[in-house]
């Protein structure tokens, strides 16, 4: 989320038919196997300690979390990063960890001097702190949206420095005895300022293919018909059907590690919406998704909270997607 972007603190920071019935009764084809859903509900002991609300929601444990870390300096991200972790020390829950690529604004960090390889001994010591902690196997989201222009690491800036660094994060993570990250490639919905496929590391490095999806829009008609919404999501560029596509194309599964229905300050999110809930279930269940992360929290430019009461249509239509089948 874009209100994340540049905080000096711990950043708590195919196509699916339309259903003739209303969207509070669309049907989801369940199955046995669909994994829980992960979630944000806040950083680290935040997050925690809301979990119950949202495993309440769905009747089972939650299968991961998402988490973030500072953009101070390197210290702070390491810190961060280990203070999460202690934060859920006992409980095995799967991660979504975010991975910064630079630091903020002022801090001196470039992509030019990344791809020099001048930061590589930080990510090395970060895979280190994340098979110390049990993290082996975590999913790395690297320099998530970056085809937007609100992170430090904007692939616009220098695409193919940007490029160049994602592969040495990559390669100093990898290095790391015992690990076995997974590794996602994760841009934001739509083209935003580069067209996200012009950025494409290699295969050889990316073993997830992500992309954060809110249901948000400017078209005047999105406001008045959430089957047009939907349908936009998944027929914009870089939306849900490129999503596919491009996953089938490079051999890999795909991701969703930020979703969520939810409103926004300028109006632009479209709220208690349970046909958007409906169709994302049933997209993830007919795709070959590794992993999804629901945005249960107020982000202040988004608030995607389902498991307050306050969009109770939603929340309906996401329990009945994700608990287990009666």
């Amino acid at each position: 989320m874009r209100a994340l972007a540049l905080a000096a603190v711990l950043l708590a920071c195919g196509p699916i038919a339309a259903c003739a019935r209303s969207p509070d009764e669309a049907p989801v084809r369940q199955r046995l196997s669909r994994p829980a859903p992960f979630v944000y509900r806040g950083a680290g002991c935040t997050g925690r300690d809301r979990m119950a609300a949202f495993e309440r929601l769905i009747g089972r444990p939650a299968g991961g979390v998402a988490e973030f870390s500072e953009l101070v300096d390197w210290r702070h991200m390491l810190d961060s990063i280990a203070w999460a972790q202690g934060c859920w020390e006992g409980r095995r829950i799967g991660l979504s960890q975010a991975v910064p690529m630079l630091m903020q604004p002022g801090s001196g960090t470039t992509l030019q001097a990344g791809a020099r390889g001048e930061y590589d001994r930080h990510y090395r010591e970060l895979g280190r702190l994340l098979v110390s902690r049990g993290r082996a196997d975590a999913y790395l989201r690297i320099g998530w949206e970056f085809n937007g222009d609100w992170y430090p690491w904007a692939a616009r800036a220098d695409p193919a420095a940007w490029t160049a660094y994602f592969r040495r994060i990559v390669a100093a993570l990898r290095s790391v005895p015992g690990q076995r990250f997974r590794i996602v490639w994760n841009p934001a919905q739509g083209e935003q300022q580069i067209a996200p496929d012009q950025v494409y590391p290699g295969d050889d490095v990316v073993d997830v293919i992500g992309l954060d999806l809110y249901n948000q829009s400017w078209r005047p008609q999105d406001a008045v018909d959430p089957q047009a919404r939907w349908d936009n999501l998944r027929a914009m560029p870089y939306g849900l059907d490129w999503l596919a596509r491009f996953g089938r194309d490079h051999d890999k599964p795909v991701a969703l590690p930020e979703w969520g229905t939810g409103t926004r300050p300028d109006g632009h999110g479209w709220g208690d919406d349970p046909l958007f809930v409906t169709r994302m279930a049933d997209w993830i269940t007919t795709n070959d998704v590794a992993y999804h992360v629901y945005w249960d929290y107020d982000a202040g430019d988004f608030n995607g909270e389902l498991s307050s009461g306050r969009q109770p249509r939603a929340a309906a239509a996401f329990r009945r997607a994700f608990s287990h089948p009666q």
